[in-house]
């Protein structure tokens, strides 16, 4: 199976070009999936434009064009996520049209420039999907940082973990999250595809570093802190 890790350097709020960027890359990529970071379609972190409703439908909107444009295709998308009047920071899993499986954020960071719990509702299932035969965990960013939920993933069949985040720059921060997945792969022994925002928002630098995590080591990675798509293969 071919997976392209794209590598995305959207712009917080532009979500009309952060769609369209995202629906060109979906019809030009050849793979069998196509990841792209988390919230990829508002960008990464919207912060107090989520207190406005119509921000937020104007994003349910926009995911939903995204759905339409994966006929033959297949995706996942970082996006918001609204239930019961509850906002949840979400990735959906799409594939011709269809939407397969949407993963609610567990692990909502409220630390340094985070402050996820003022806007977003937990969510609570260690969520896996089936894709060309094989039995996946999706999670988001800080989901992959603690061993609880790769580890119910793995427990529930999991062949493999697909992660997507928008992790910002820090000093030690790219050996940080490269320790932090070989420590997931050392407890479930089972790769794990990590997909990381770019570029810089409001004077945050997103370090990218998506990679492809196998057999205790980095099998490939994308270009740090650009732009780019990766391709790997799975068995």
């Amino acid at each position: 199976m071919r997976i392209a890790l794209c590598q995305l350097n959207p712009t917080v709020g532009d979500i009309k070009g952060n769609t369209k960027k995202i629906i060109s890359i979906i019809k030009s990529t050849k793979a069998d999936l196509i990841v792209f970071p988390e919230l990829s379609i508002t960008g990464y972190s919207p912060q107090d434009l989520l207190l406005n409703p119509n921000f937020v439908e104007e994003n349910l909107k926009a995911f939903e064009r995204i759905v339409q444009s994966t006929k033959n295709k297949a995706a996942i998308i970082g996006f918001i996520d609204k239930r019961n009047n509850q906002l949840y920071n979400s990735a959906a899993v799409m594939q011709d049209t269809q939407i397969l499986r949407i993963h609610h954020k567990i692990c909502l960071p409220n630390y340094s420039i985070f402050d996820e719990k003022r806007w977003f509702m937990e969510g609570s299932e260690a969520t896996i999907f089936e894709f060309n035969g094989k039995k996946i965990g999706l999670s988001i960013c800080e989901d992959i940082w603690f061993p609880e939920t790769t580890k119910k993933q793995k427990d529930n069949g999991a062949e493999l973990i697909i992660n997507i985040s928008a992790s910002p720059y820090g000093e030690g921060k790219i050996k940080k999250i490269e320790k932090i997945l070989k420590e997931r792969w050392e407890e479930n022994r089972i790769p794990i595809a990590y997909v990381n925002q770019a570029g810089g928002q409001d004077g945050i630098v997103y370090y990218g570093h998506s990679m492809f995590f196998n057999n205790g080591r980095i099998v490939r990675k994308a270009k740090d802190f650009e732009e780019n798509s990766l391709i790997v293969e799975t068995q």
